[in-house]
């Protein structure tokens, strides 16, 4: 019995340190530059998609399936674009290492981040 609660014990500390390997991608509306009213933001609230990166996978809410993903160097040239697939995942080529703008497109609107490989 005692090898038993150790043995759960243990499984429960390593299934909270995979939970614990997603760091959130802070994610906020983009303002519009144009001033011409197209594409402006909704008068309504935006909610605010959650994206999380473990390692070069970036995870999304359900919200965002099919959305396109962009990577902007900083430089501000783009060198990575992808759609979130039916599971919200994008996995990024292993080759980037360094800091990235993420901009996520949801419904017209875009959504900006910083993200670390």
């Amino acid at each position: 019995m005692k090898q038993f609660l150790i043995s759960l014990l243990l499984f429960s500390a390593a299934n909270i340190a995979s939970l614990q390997a997603d760091e959130p991608v802070i994610l906020h509306p983009k303002p519009i530059e144009n001033g011409q009213g197209e594409g402006s933001m909704p008068r309504t609230p935006i909610t605010i998609p959650e994206a999380y990166i473990d390692g070069y996978t970036l995870t999304f809410d359900e919200s965002c399936i099919g959305c396109t993903v962009t990577l902007f160097d900083g430089n501000g040239e783009i060198v990575y674009i992808d759609v979130v697939d039916e599971n919200g995942v994008v996995e990024i080529p292993n080759t980037f290492v360094g800091t990235f703008e993420l901009q996520l497109v949801r419904n017209g609107i875009t959504f900006v981040g910083e993200i670390e490989l």
